[in-house]
């Protein structure tokens, strides 16, 4: 009789334990923990710098400067080249046949992206005159500087649109200075110092019969390809045929700075 009662004690106390089972039952448990931090490094560089030589007789506006041209990012050099006229060649313009400027084989494309850490910065130029044989000078006004932002351009695969806020490009000026100091601006950004594609196009030409603005644009200015209209660069000068032969050397310097 003994053993009958502790057999149902024993078997009443495990029928106890089953009753409740939701009650105390687990349904999550804390795996590894503890906290998270990173460092991140202060950036004040060109993230991209490419100088791209293109050549003036068959530089093609419609294909973007990235997919033509030649790359001299590694050394570069803004060598025109050798100067040739052009004339104008629009038989319904009053001055067809004539001799309109001294254009370089080469001219060049520069394209950057700034990095600067979320600061508000700007990209110049500058340039020392060109000078030749016995001193001879080259007009400033003969080498000029074209900023140029291109809403299509592809930043990290998406096109990267219109300038940020109140960013804004420089206008066309003389690339060369007597002095060498004179800093043109090729792009302000606005406050949040965002990183965005710039062009700016170095070339010894001209605009055509007609024309107030550079020849060596690309396509695509207006509407959502560009910013603006194209500029127009009133205190340009020609190369002439009187210009003094020779060869002529200066300096081009593109500068990144916090502002």
């Amino acid at each position: 009789m003994k053993n009958k009662i502790i057999v149902w004690v024993v078997v009443c106390a495990l029928m106890g334990l089953d009753l409740a089972p939701s009650a105390l039952a687990q349904t999550s448990q804390v795996g590894p923990s503890g906290p998270a931090s990173a460092q991140v490094p202060q950036f004040l560089e060109f993230s991209l710098k490419v100088v791209k030589q293109m050549e003036s007789a068959t530089f093609n506006p419609a294909i973007s400067p990235f997919n033509q041209g030649v790359d001299v990012s590694a050394s570069p050099s803004f060598d025109f080249g050798n100067l040739s006229p052009v004339y104008d060649t629009n038989p319904a313009s009053p001055t067809y046949g004539q001799f309109l400027f001294m254009r370089g084989r080469y001219f060049y494309y520069v394209l950057m992206i700034a990095s600067t850490s979320g600061r508000r910065y700007k990209i110049t130029e500058k340039g020392q005159q060109l000078v030749g044989p016995s001193g001879a000078l080259m007009p400033n006004e003969a080498v000029f500087l074209v900023p140029e932002y291109q809403w299509q351009d592809l930043l990290g695969g998406v096109i990267q649109g219109a300038p940020p806020g109140s960013a804004f490009l420089g206008p066309v000026v003389a690339a060369t200075s007597t002095t060498g100091t004179t800093e043109q601006l090729v792009y302000q950004s606005d406050n949040s110092g965002l990183g965005r594609i710039v062009r700016a196009i170095v070339a010894i030409s001209g605009p055509l019969a007609g024309d107030t603005k550079p020849s060596n644009w690309s396509l695509g200015i207006n509407g959502t390809s560009g910013q603006g209209t194209k500029q127009t660069f009133a205190s340009w000068k020609p190369v002439t045929p009187d210009q003094v032969s020779g060869a002529y050397s200066g300096t081009i310097t593109f500068t990144l700075t916090l502002n």
